[in-house]
Order: structure tokens, then C-alpha cells, then sequence
């Protein structure tokens, strides 16, 4: 009895559930039942029964109404869900056909995209600053004006003054970003806009002027763990024969051509050592993309090389202690005597650079070494736009 009671059981279920798949039919049996409980509630007041045992038996009728809502709610609520379900299942299909379909498109009509395209989006993105962020190189165009051999302009204000005069920067769109002085009588022209080489000749030989050919540098990377009993030529035969076997002939072309092994850096001792190279552009992206690179039996890492070289002695840019002819200054508190016996170790720092470049306050309240020092920031900018980077 108890089997075919749990039967019947789930044959209503399944039959309540085929009902009530469909909303128009939930309505209807809602609006049925309202008025089966309205006549229900008609005949229990007809009854000749006390009035007590009518109200009884209402009470006990709207309790069953109550409930009965409650659950037509909850069917509608699980409705709507599966709905909702159905809806989303059919939203996931119709965006994973537009992927294929896609996906079959770039397949069938791959971009056309150049080697140097590719490496560029990839990798010159950032140069890696040793002991700072990487930092983004701009496209910059460069071009130094300086007076021709026969020229009376003897000055760098001279010469600028002379320029302003002959080249109207509105008639050739010139927008111009940094004027500097570079020499004596020379000026530096850099703007991010626009390209510079495009002067003409003709106007600048009216102020007796000539665009300097200025010749930037390859960029440099550092090889890390290279065997240190190979000679430079030795590293560089190594690095061309391993690491350039998918490489386009171009690039193997350059890495031949424009592969200059520099110069060891590091540790002195153990079975290896560090090498910096000058490269090609084009090399030094194929070799960044790669991270690590073959020399003999090794695996070495590969870095971005960019280094602004600063006096321990004086602490200016460009030069070493050992070729400096400048008086000494500290490069914690910028004052008459070495750093590593300043007598002012509790002080707020100072930097040397930043004063001497007529910065004042909180500007100046760094040692000379900070990657964060204005003068530092702008030497390195001038080090990233004097490299090449084929931008």
C-alpha cells in the first residue's frame, strides 16, 4: 500500500509539474481556486451549524488559501529561475558560436604584422633601469643646430636667437617640446610631435645654420652567468651560433654585424661572470624575447642595460671619479668632503645634483644617489632618447 501510495504520489507530482510548466496555467489555477474557495466559503455560511463551528471551519479554509499562495509564489519563483537559467545557457551558446566564428575569421585572414612590429609592441614597451621602474622610451625627434664655420654667432643664446628669427614654427607645424644648449654655440631641439629633420636646409642657411648629424648609440643589454674562461670573441660566437635558429635572416644579419661584446661587470671570482653588449636594435628585442639565452654549456639571463654614469668624487653626470677635475662633494649633504666620511650622517640628506641645478626645498631633500632625483630622471631621459630603439 505504502509503494503504490508513493506511486500515486509521483504521478500527481509529475502531473502538477506539467501543469504548472507554462504561466498561463498557473493564472488559471489561481483564478480557479479563488473562486472555488469564494463558493466554498458561501456554503459553509449556508450550513445550519452554530456560528462558532462556521467560523472554525472559515479560518481552517483561508489558512488553506494562505498556503496554497505561498506555493504557487514559490512555483513561479522556481519558474522564473529556470528561466533565467534557460536564458543565460542560451546567451553562453550564442557568444561561444561568435568566438569560433571569429576565431575561424583571424585564422583564415591573419593581420599582416612586421618582425619589428611585433618585437616593438612586445618589448620596447619599457627599458628596465638598474635599481629604479622600468621606464617607457618615447618616440623623439632630435636635431642639434649649429652655426656654419663662417657664422660671427659665437653663443648658444646667439644661435637660438638667430633661429627664432629665420624659422617660423607655425608656417612649418613645428611643436617643439625642449630647447637646450648643447655646446658653445649649439642648441638641441627635441619635440615628440613633430619631425625635426624635416627643417628645411634653405631656411636655417639664411641665419648662417646647419643641422649637426647626431648619431645615437645601439642600445645595451647585460648577459648574466657566462662562462668566465671565454674571451669577448669567444661569448660572441657562442651567442650567434646558439640562440638565432628561428630567426629571420635580417636579424642574423645584424646579430653578425652589430654584436659588440663590451666589457665584465660583476663578481671578479667564481666560475662565471656577467658581459654587457651594444646590439642592434633588432637584436636586442629578439634577445629580450627570448629571457634567457645559450652561451656553451649555460643558461643566462638577459637584461636591458641603461646606466647614467655619475662621479663618486663630485657626483656630477658623465663621468668617473677617476677622470674628474672637479672639487669634491658629498653626496648625503652636499657639502666639501667625501661621502663615505661626511660628518653629518643624522642630517636630512641634500643632493648635490639638485642644488647645483638651483633647486630648492624639499626638492633637494634626497642623496645624490636616489633613482628618484630630479636630475637624475632627467639624465636618464636624455640617456633613452640618445639610444636607439628603432621607435
Amino acid at each position: 500500500m505504502e509503494a503504490e501510495s508513493a506511486s500515486s504520489k509521483r504521478r500527481r507530482e509529475d502531473e502538477d509539474d506539467v501543469i504548472l510548466s507554462d504561466k498561463t496555467s498557473l493564472d488559471n489555477i489561481e483564478t480557479s481556486f479563488d473562486a472555488d474557495i469564494t463558493r466554498l466559503t458561501k456554503v459553509i455560511s449556508a450550513c445550519k451549524i452554530t456560528t462558532s463551528r462556521q467560523s472554525e471551519m472559515i479560518d481552517i479554509v483561508s489558512r488553506l488559501q494562505a498556503t496554497f499562495r505561498k506555493s504557487l509564489i514559490n512555483r513561479r519563483v522556481s519558474q522564473q529561475t529556470a528561466d533565467i537559467a534557460n536564458a543565460l545557457t542560451d546567451v553562453q551558446s550564442a557568444l561561444q558560436s561568435v568566438t569560433a566564428k571569429l576565431s575561424t575569421t583571424d585564422a583564415a585572414h591573419p593581420a599582416s604584422v612586421s618582425y619589428a612590429q611585433a618585437a616593438r609592441t612586445k618589448l620596447v614597451e619599457n627599458v628596465k633601469v638598474p635599481s629604479g621602474k622600468s621606464v617607457a622610451p618615447v618616440p623623439r625627434s632630435t636635431v642639434v643646430i649649429v652655426p656654419k664655420p663662417d657664422s660671427p654667432l659665437k653663443t648658444a643664446n646667439e644661435t637660438k636667437t638667430t633661429l627664432m628669427k629665420v624659422l617660423d614654427p607655425q608656417r612649418y607645424v613645428l611643436r617643439l617640446d625642449r630647447v637646450t644648449k648643447t655646446g658653445k654655440s649649439s642648441i638641441r631641439l627635441e619635440s615628440e610631435k613633430s619631425n625635426l629633420t624635416k627643417i628645411p636646409a634653405a631656411i636655417l642657411d639664411q641665419g648662417g645654420l646647419v643641422i649637426k648629424p647626431q648619431d645615437k648609440s645601439f642600445p645595451r643589454i647585460s648577459i648574466l652567468d657566462v662562462p668566465r674562461n671565454l674571451s669577448p670573441e669567444q661569448v660572441k660566437e657562442a651567442l650567434v651560433s646558439q640562440n638565432f635558429h628561428d630567426a629571420s635572416d635580417q636579424v642574423l644579419h645584424v646579430a653578425n654585424e652589430h654584436l659588440k661584446v663590451l666589457f665584465r661587470f660583476g663578481n671578479r671570482e667564481g666560475a662565471n661572470c656577467n658581459w654587457i653588449l651594444e646590439v642592434h636594435p633588432e637584436v636586442q628585442r629578439y634577445l629580450l624575447a627570448s629571457r634567457r639565452v645559450y652561451v656553451a654549456w649555460n643558461a643566462c639571463r638577459v637584461n636591458d642595460h641603461i646606466r647614467v654614469t655619475r662621479c663618486f668624487n663630485c657626483q656630477k653626470y658623465g663621468h668617473h671619479s677617476t677622470n674628474c677635475k672637479s672639487d669634491i662633494q658629498c653626496g648625503h649633504c652636499a657639502e666639501k668632503h667625501e661621502t663615505k666620511t661626511c660628518p653629518n650622517p643624522d642630517r636630512d640628506p641634500t643632493c648635490a645634483n639638485c642644488v647645483r641645478f638651483g633647486h630648492k626645498g624639499n626638492v633637494v631633500k634626497h642623496k645624490a644617489t636616489s633613482n628618484t632625483c630630479p636630475a637624475y630622471l632627467k639624465r636618464l631621459d636624455a640617456k633613452i632618447s640618445n639610444t636607439d630603439y628603432e621607435l
